[in-house]
């Protein structure tokens, strides 16, 4: 299972805390406010109780579980083209 973290933080300083609090749960940065790594329920509901003490009012933090074959048939696109996240090879720990 993969645990993908989203979020919208207004300030450096709760995004900063929530970012290295990320990387010591084990997720990788995907995209400037997205994370994912190997977890489970578990792991996101540690999150989320983590990121609820954090954020502030207006703060929004979107956590989703899924499949390692879902995750890596996601595409991924930018202006060179369009790949699937397996093809593209982005790393998880």
């Amino acid at each position: 299972m993969i645990v993908i973290v989203a979020y919208d933080v207004s300030r450096e300083e709760v995004r900063g805390k929530l970012r290295r609090f990320l990387a010591r749960m084990g997720l990788s940065l995907v995209n400037r406010s997205v994370y994912a790594g190997v977890g489970g329920r578990k792991l996101a509901a540690r999150i989320a109780e983590k990121a609820k003490s954090l954020i502030e009012p207006g703060d929004h933090v979107f956590i989703i579980v899924v499949r390692e074959d879902e995750y890596f048939g996601a595409y991924t696109v930018t202006s060179m083209g369009v790949e699937t996240v397996g093809g593209k090879g982005y790393e998880l720990p």
